[in-house]
């Protein structure tokens, strides 16, 4: 009495967690897991098998509290980051300051960050040097040195000297808020697998209760067999079938390894893209910020003669025409009417690696110079070694400046002076031959080839709102060493994805034939279905923790 009092209790207290849902699922005619394993306990204890019914409320109970637990604690790895903001900062006045709610900051306003206190707004720095550690947005390992000038972030931690920042954006548009708003976003996208899994489970599971009750019915009406023998095999065989593993498997795996993202400084916008990152066998790339600083400096101007000027005012009419977004480079220069001598001295620039730019209000031409980065090669090798076959750089740039930038690097090819529409066609023609194509880069003109790329990657630090908004992974930090990172783990991903589905699978067909010819007990159905639950859930919770960077494996 005393053991079947203990059975009775863990019954309950495994049914407990999801009786709902199996009454929910009675109630819509809709069969799942949760009425599979309901099923199963009844049956159970129609035939007095107690130990091995509370056995398995116990570890179908166990199996959806890790699951949800770990569901959980992937979206509190990245909601964490909302507990960086800090909930007050110091408002300067002229010669006084006071402190403010951090959510009431707007722009313009100017505020007062000293050594151990968190920037409170997205703003650019007026006075003071600090070293700022911004790795729970981008990942850096090392605090970053901040002056004049600089732009700081939400969320980021003082650790030395103090800083007088200008507001440039409200509390709710800051880089933090809008990574969480992304996050929140991303379970609406949801991956390939995790929606073949579906369709499979709504198809299979009616299949399986069918499967069961032929099993326990069909024998004892032939006359071949007991009615308690059968019934206890039709039991085994419906929680053997049941696809607990295989549905949790992939949603398991796409949480934990986007959560793992997030926190090395790489926002992926839902699980489709994750994949996708996973598959890309190209990519194309802008040059400023990735190949290059992305900061030009001024090398070198020359004021224009009034001819000049008023050549430069025909091409900047034609380039509004024809809809922005056009460098002034020797061919476009052409194109849009500019003086012959006046192109040979853009395409002069050009030939040095500068670019072209005219300012106050079209009366100077500038040359403006933009550094390599230091690492390029090695990033474009570490992702050529991850199965990215054919690299491009789509640059708007002179074809001098381009060409220096893709030698340095080491791209595949390069094409150059492209306009917003030409990387745009660039892009699909890639897709065309390779499949799976993504495009890196960062500014207004390039939403239109980030949306035409499989994936679109932007950088967070130098993309425009535009470019953020139409691109499926945001960066932080050095473009290029994320991208790889950002593959890399999502290859990782899709292996666990498919080393769980397999997990699932072969268990399930295992134990299924040794329950169709009779062989199988109960025991053997609780270890298929909740001990593979069990299995597939740690294994893509490993996700939560990444992978050594492969650029660090040189």
């Amino acid at each position: 009495a005393a053991a079947l009092a203990c059975y009775l209790v863990s019954i309950a207290a495994g049914a407990s967690l999801f009786w709902r849902k199996a009454w929910a699922a009675v109630r819509s005619a809709r069969a799942d897991m949760n009425l599979l394993v309901g099923a199963s306990l009844l049956g159970a204890a129609a035939l007095g098998e107690w130990a091995e019914g509370a056995t398995l409320a116990f570890l179908y109970g166990l199996a959806g509290r890790l699951e949800a637990m770990s569901l959980e604690r992937a979206r509190r790895s990245v909601a964490r980051l909302l507990a960086l903001m800090p909930a007050q900062a110091s408002l300067v006045h002229g010669d006084h300051e006071h402190r403010v709610e951090a959510e009431s900051l707007k722009p313009g306003a100017k505020v007062r960050i000293r050594a151990g206190e968190r920037v409170p707004c997205d703003g650019v720095v007026l006075e003071g040097e600090a070293l700022v550690d911004q790795s729970p947005l981008t990942g850096e390992s090392v605090p970053v040195e901040k002056r004049a000038g600089d732009e700081v972030f939400a969320g980021t931690l003082n650790e030395s000297g103090t800083l007088l920042v200008e507001v440039r954006k409200p509390a709710q548009d800051t880089r933090l808020q809008r990574m969480l708003r992304m996050v929140e976003a991303s379970g609406a996208r949801r991956a390939e697998s995790e929606r073949l899994v579906e369709r499979f489970a709504r198809r299979y599971t009616p299949a399986v209760l069918a499967l069961a009750l032929l099993v326990a019915v069909a024998p004892p009406l032939a006359g071949r067999g007991e009615w308690r023998e059968w019934m206890y095999h039709g039991m085994v065989v419906l929680l053997i079938a049941c696809p607990c593993a295989f549905v949790i498997s992939t949603p398991v795996t796409v949480m934990a390894a986007l959560a793992s993202a997030a926190r090395q400084g790489v926002l992926v916008k839902g699980g489709a893209f994750l994949e996708a990152s996973g598959r890309l066998k190209a990519l194309a790339l802008d040059r400023p910020g990735i190949l290059t600083q992305g900061e030009p400096r001024l090398a070198r101007e020359e004021r224009l003669s009034p001819d000049e000027q008023e050549s430069l005012h025909r091409w900047q009419h034609w380039r509004t025409e024809m809809g922005g977004g056009i460098p002034l480079t020797p061919r476009w220069a052409s194109a849009g009417g500019i003086q012959p001598a006046l192109v040979e001295r853009i395409a002069g620039y050009a030939a040095e690696g500068c670019t072209a730019a005219a300012s106050q209000g079209g009366t100077v031409l500038q040359a403006w110079c933009d550094a390599p980065l230091h690492r390029p090669r090695q990033a474009l090798e570490a992702l050529r070694r991850l199965g990215v076959r054919k690299i491009v750089l789509l640059a708007s740039d002179p074809e001098p400046v381009a060409r220096a930038a893709a030698a340095a690097a080491g791209v595949d090819e390069f094409r150059a002076e492209l306009s917003a529409p030409e990387k745009a066609a660039a892009v699909e023609r890639l897709k065309q031959d390779y499949g799976d194509v993504g495009m890196l880069a960062d500014c207004v003109a390039d939403a239109e080839a980030l949306r035409s790329a499989t994936v679109g990657i932007s950088v967070a630090a130098r993309a425009s709102e535009t470019a953020q908004e139409s691109a499926d992974v945001i960066v932080a930090g050095d473009a290029l060493a994320k991208t790889v990172f950002l593959v890399a783990h999502a290859r990782r991903a899709l292996s666990v994805i498919r080393q769980n589905i397999a997990i699932a699978l072969l268990l399930k067909a295992a134990f299924l034939a040794a329950a169709l010819t009779g062989h199988a007990t109960l025991w053997m159905a609780v270890a298929a279905d909740s001990g593979a639950t069990l299995v597939v859930t740690l294994n893509g919770l490993r996700l939560l923790k990444p992978a050594e960077h492969p650029m660090e494996q040189e």
